[in-house]
């Protein structure tokens, strides 16, 4: 499998800015910074509800538009919702009208519906892309795609990240001790994602865990040892998410959620 070169390449990418990009000054200003002389603009924001597969669609078209009836090279759905060992099963808040998990939509779901698409409009571009995904077994299921159509999926898996997803939520910290755990870095997943892209060692249904500072390690199919790495370890607050697992079947004993 030759390496592949990021120069030149474009990347359609959801998720990155904790759900505020759009509204910082320090972004538009960046935005603006990417212009070339000729006033063609290099990067793009485009507000999109990831659980909606029309809007994955329109992202699409609207990458197509912004880039002269270009597909892109490189996806990267990144978009995801925190997920504590107590969120949706035990703790779930979501609307019995709605019949969904909120957070398998966007972190499972999203990912699956628009690795479809970028095959489907990468295969009839004639492109030979790279697509990033964030599970582990749909990666590993799509990994004989490298040598059907030429398309790489491969996976990140780093373990909690220092981001505002975390340290200005109030329910995450619940769960993580802000002072006594190790949060990792974003620009060493940053790292370890364009290792995935452009490394050749790295092959089609690669899951790669980027979970300390250099401490990267394949995720094995079978017979793995589990999460390595301070970003992964068990964290001071474990045993309080226990407790909320404890009161949640409590307080199924005493009655039915209305």
């Amino acid at each position: 499998m030759p390496e592949f070169n990021l120069k030149g390449k474009k990347a359609l990418i959801t998720g990155g800015g904790s759900a505020d990009i759009s509204l910082q000054q320090i972004a538009k200003e960046w935005l603006l910074s990417t212009e070339t002389s000729q006033g063609s603009q290099r990067a793009s924001f485009h507000k999109t509800d990831v659980r909606k597969w029309a809007q994955l669609e329109e992202l699409f078209d609207v990458f197509e538009n912004q880039f002269n009836g270009d597909v892109p090279d490189i996806v990267v759905p990144g978009a995801g919702l925190y997920e504590p060992s107590t969120n949706t099963f035990w703790g779930d808040q979501d609307s019995t009208n709605g019949s969904r998990y909120k957070i398998f939509d966007v972190n499972i779901l999203h990912p699956i519906k628009m690795t479809r698409i970028a095959i489907r409009r990468m295969t009839r571009a004639g492109k030979k892309p790279v697509s990033k995904q964030a599970l582990s077994q749909f990666v590993r299921c799509m990994e004989p795609l490298e040598r059907l159509a030429g398309i790489r999926v491969v996976a990140v898996a780093p373990g909690v990240v220092d981001t505002p997803l975390f340290r200005d939520s109030a329910k995450a910290r619940e769960h993580i001790d802000l002072e006594n755990d190790f949060l990792l870095p974003a620009e060493e997943v940053v790292k370890g994602m364009i290792a995935l892209i452009t490394d050749s060692k790295y092959p089609s249904g690669t899951v790669l865990e980027v979970a300390d500072i250099g401490g990267w390690r394949e995720v094995k199919l079978l017979n793995d040892s589990g999460p390595e790495g301070r970003a992964s370890s068990s964290r001071a607050k474990a045993v309080e998410a226990i407790k909320f697992v404890e009161e949640a079947i409590r307080n199924d004993f005493r009655g039915p959620r209305l």
